[in-house]
């Protein structure tokens, strides 16, 4: 282990005291658009789905109706849909039940619709909180990008990361997707100033930038889909980049640990050198 942290070190020396300085212009490439003013007013007025027939039970399309209502983020929908749910006595447990047995007639004894499909069926408080958020991260994308079609164009973050990888081939795993080989990424991407973290600061500020925008994405469109591969390549890079830059402070270290309990990075390969490079980094 000291071989290779020796040898990572090494690999890395060309890393300056100036790199203890956050790279302005990565922060400037992995930033969102401001809020356009005019965008974030034109706000729709909410419309109340139509009850529909989907499993002859007459409580249960009245439940699946309430989900549409709610589903469609408005407060005043949410409201009233959470109201005329109080009406029916029969419990949640015995309505989820008897979905799950329609999902699994319909699927023809498909488990995965019924356990997918099913699940919180009649935890509409838990569907309004989550309808409510998607609700608020749409109108904030509607508002920064100006459209939805423009929230799903390339942000010049990604159209970067692009050109830093074209050519580079993504060979085939042993579980049968294609991916960067690691090591030819890092290397490209280190010869682009601003694509390139200088502290364990602009590690965060790029991965946060990642995660805001994928999951903006995804309140705007179902299915919305995975990042770019050499945008996630970035910021796979940024990841691994955290167990050889050295924290500046105790404080930056402590928010990079935290950073990564809240957004379940814990579990991955790189987590053992990245941690104890924020213990025996070097801050006083």
């Amino acid at each position: 282990m000291l071989i290779l942290m020796t040898s990572t070190a090494a690999r890395f020396s060309q890393f300056s005291e100036a790199a203890m300085q956050n790279n302005l212009a990565l922060r400037a490439l992995f930033s969102l658009p401001p809020i356009q003013t005019s965008s974030s007013t034109a706000l729709t007025v909410p419309e109340t789905p139509a009850p529909k027939t989907v499993t002859g039970d007459r409580e249960l399309d009245a439940v699946l109706w309430l989900r549409d209502c709610i589903k469609t983020g408005h407060a005043a929908l949410i409201a009233q849909a959470l109201e005329a749910f109080k009406k029916i006595k029969t419990p949640a447990k015995e309505l989820e039940d008897r979905y799950c047995e329609h999902l699994r007639i319909a699927s023809g004894g498909n488990p995965f619709a019924v356990i997918f499909g099913g699940m919180g069926f009649a935890n509409l408080e838990s569907l309004a909180s989550s309808s409510s958020e998607k609700l608020a991260k749409r109108n904030d994308a509607v508002a920064r990008f100006g459209s939805i079609d423009n929230v799903f164009k390339d942000t010049p973050a990604e159209a970067a990361c692009k050109k830093a990888l074209r050519g580079l081939k993504r060979p085939e795993t042993e579980y049968g997707w294609r991916e960067y080989d690691s090591e030819k990424a890092d290397a490209r991407f280190a010869k682009h100033a601003e694509l390139m973290p200088h502290t364990l600061a602009d590690c965060m500020h790029a991965m946060e930038f990642s995660s805001t925008l994928y999951w903006l994405r995804h309140a705007c469109a179902d299915n919305a889909g995975d990042h770019w591969p050499a945008f996630q390549a970035h910021d796979d890079y940024c990841f691994r980049s955290m167990a050889r830059i050295a924290p500046r402070s105790k404080e930056e270290a402590l928010a990079i640990f935290a950073f990564m309990e809240e957004d379940s990075r814990m579990d991955r390969t790189e987590t053992d050198d990245i941690l104890r490079n924020l213990i025996s980094g070097g801050w006083a």
